[in-house]
């Protein structure tokens, strides 16, 4: 079976992260080689101005097309109206040449002087110009009359003597590009002709060029570029991809290890809490740093203290004498065994062993309820007169047990002649049944000779019997050999 980790987690994360930046990445590229026209995406300036030009000529063309002079010189072809239309067109139009071509014929009316004009009467009305290889751009117009019918066509003329000024602002990449200027020809079936060249010739054989037609124009320019291999292309994007993956990938698993490191902190935190109840202790604090954990802590704390009350009741009532509430013969084992270990250090520990006097006459005479209830009030005398340094055991039936931790033999005799001082001289035990309230002791030392940790135990017992023996309510004394 296959657990989930964080850190498991954190690396699927890094690898849908890389894929989607590889897919983001493919987008970019493709979207980068989509085929935008060129003559929309970097058309020269240079066209766009001799484009201009060709546009401000045809407008004019179509302005002296549509002039009334104009078209009374086509319906009469009266030799001074025309000639006087011809001198107003030349005043106005000093930096080109007007011609007035007939419809059908292909003649010039009077007044206008031919010049180089047998090109340009048979390409009349195609939209464009000679097909020479001159810096002349040429517009022509239609003539109608009023009745739509087309009497014949204007025809402006003018040179372009900064074309080469133009063609030299062209942008080409060094080595990286090669351009002409190309004139197509009058037939359009012969090769177009070259008017300008730039750039690296060497690239031309292995390109196809990109064309840009110049509208109102005979003119395009063709443009060869360096086609890069498909490896150059997508270098930069893959570059870009690996770079910026690994900066997700480093930042992804840095934020992936804080986190984990944080929730290990805090289920420490939380292992700690268990071992400290299992031990039947708690701290003051538990701290943890994610508020996630803050909750199920408190839970778990509160459980733990109530779990430890719980023990500790348990514990305590394990140890204590249900009916004298002192300790217990198995608590008073422990205690011994503790007491005993210290004695290598060098301590000194004594005992006092007690048995209630004339118990069994008590119960024989009142019954065992007095009886309880004697041994309630002993128990009780007990913890009143004793230090609360002295711990207190019931061993069985009347019989009762001091110990008197870190207390010499000499210091022991003290504290017990004061325990029988203090004593009350008799207690009720049950309504109108008054007890007289006397005991017989035996104490003892711990010693470093002992073998057994209840070898001062039975010297005390010893000396409890001649107590007995000696006619009871006295404490008798046997010391180490």
């Amino acid at each position: 079976m296959h657990h989930a980790s964080i850190l498991r987690f954190g690396l699927t994360l890094i690898t849908a992260l890389v894929v989607l930046l590889g897919g983001v990445a493919f987008a970019l590229y493709q979207s980068g080689r989509a085929s935008t026209p060129v003559d929309e995406l970097d058309k020269p300036v240079m066209a766009a101005q001799i484009e201009f030009l060709a546009d401000a000529m045809q407008k004019r063309a179509a302005q002296i097309a549509s002039h009334p002079q104009t078209l009374a010189c086509f319906t009469s072809a009266a030799a001074d109206l025309c000639q006087a239309q011809a001198v107003n067109l030349h005043a106005l139009n000093q930096d080109a040449t007007v011609l007035f071509v007939t419809d059908g014929q292909n003649q010039l009316l009077p007044g206008f002087l031919p010049r180089e004009t047998r090109q340009l009467l048979a390409n009349a009305g195609k939209g464009g110009a000679g097909t020479a290889a001159t810096f002349t751009l040429s517009q022509s117009h239609p003539v109608t009359s009023a009745q739509g019918q087309r009497l014949g066509f204007v025809i402006v003329e003018q040179s372009v003597p900064q074309l080469q000024a133009l063609f030299d602002t062209l942008p080409l990449p060094d080595d990286a590009a090669y351009a002409e200027l190309q004139q197509r020809q009058g037939d359009g079936k012969s090769e177009a002709s070259v008017l300008m060249r730039r750039g690296n010739q060497a690239i031309k054989p292995s390109n196809n060029p990109v064309r840009i037609a110049l509208a109102g124009t005979p003119w395009t320019i063709a443009i060869w570029r360096h086609d890069e291999a498909a490896v150059e292309r997508i270098a930069p994007y893959v570059l870009v991809w690996l770079v910026v993956s690994l900066v997700a990938a480093i930042m992804v698993m840095s934020f992936v290890l804080i986190v984990r490191n944080r929730i290990n902190d805090n289920l420490r935190v939380l292992v700690k809490l268990t071992n400290d109840v299992r031990q039947q202790r708690l701290r003051t604090d538990y701290p943890v740093t994610l508020s996630e954990f803050k909750s199920s802590l408190d839970t778990m704390l509160k459980l733990g203290k109530v779990m430890l009350g719980r023990q500790k009741e348990v514990s305590s009532q394990a140890r204590q004498d249900h009916l004298s509430q002192v300790h217990n013969r198995l608590s008073f084992d422990e205690k011994q065994k503790e007491l005993f270990a210290s004695m290598k250090d060098g301590w000194s520990h004594s005992l006092l062993i007690l048995d209630i006097d004339n118990f069994k006459q008590v119960n024989d005479t009142f019954g065992h309820e007095a009886g309880d209830q004697l041994i309630i009030k002993f128990g009780r005398a007990l913890k009143t007169c004793l230090r609360n340094s002295d711990f207190i055991a019931r061993l069985g039936g009347d019989e009762f047990c001091v110990l008197f931790p870190f207390t010499p033999l000499d210091r022991a005799r003290e504290l017990s002649e004061r325990l029988r001082s203090n004593m009350p001289e008799s207690v009720e035990l049950i309504p109108g049944v008054t007890q007289k309230l006397s005991w017989s002791g035996g104490l003892s030392e711990y010693s470093r000779d002992d073998k057994r940790d209840n070898e001062a135990l039975a010297r005390a017992d010893a000396a409890l019997l001649e107590a007995k023996r000696g006619g009871r309510n006295a404490t008798r004394i046997r010391a180490a050999a």
